[in-house]
């Protein structure tokens, strides 16, 4: 894992890129940018560890379908302001991969003309390359997301820990989601990587 490379890839592919030595700084960074405005945060072990939902519920509007699930709250998310999520992978070549079933993460993280996207990633996020990438979401952070929920699918099963491709009924992974650079019309795109591991 190359933390620098990986920041230098991302930066030429037009990504503005913090890093953060801790998941506290990091989390004070996010929330002394974001003030007044309408905010969407996607399903992320790694926003659940900073911590950041309370503290922004201060003096924004926060979206967020761990804390009040269904639909409603998607649609609100996904029209906010200013998205939070994380990625499964990131390439050293500054690739970001996310995988999900629903898709209200990977449709709130491409599209919303003068929209703000942050991606908070840490170290163990990073993969030498895109195989290493898509193996790294498809097979650690797909497989383990799915451990959270009662699932027909046979990662899950006596030989699961890998993804098989299913076609299980409550599979977790329906679309696959690479950002080579900030969608048109965006306002920005930061990636906030933090050295530590962080998330699933």
């Amino acid at each position: 894992m190359d933390l620098e490379k990986t920041v230098r890839a991302l930066k030429s592919r037009k990504f503005d890129v913090t890093q953060f030595a801790t998941k506290e700084e990091a989390a004070d960074y996010l929330c002394s940018q974001i003030h007044g405005k309408t905010v969407g945060m996607g399903g992320s072990k790694t926003l659940d560890a900073l911590g950041v939902y309370d503290r922004l519920t201060q003096d924004n509007t926060v979206y967020w379908h761990w804390r009040e699930p269904g639909i409603p709250t998607l649609d609100k998310a996904l029209t906010a302001e200013v998205y939070l999520s994380s990625a499964n992978a990131i390439t050293e070549q500054g690739e970001i991969i996310n995988i999900d079933g629903r898709g209200n993460r990977l449709a709130s993280m491409v599209y919303g003309p003068g929209k703000t996207v942050y991606i908070v990633a840490g170290k163990n996020k990073i993969a030498p390359d895109f195989d290493a990438a898509l193996f790294r979401a498809r097979n650690t952070a797909a497989v383990q997301n799915m451990a959270r929920f009662a699932s027909d699918q046979p990662c899950q099963g006596p030989k699961g820990g890998k993804c098989y491709d299913c076609r299980a009924q409550g599979r977790g992974c329906n679309a696959l989601l690479v950002l080579w650079g900030k969608m048109f019309d965006m306002a920005k795109l930061e990636v906030i990587l933090i050295d530590e591991e962080m998330g699933l």
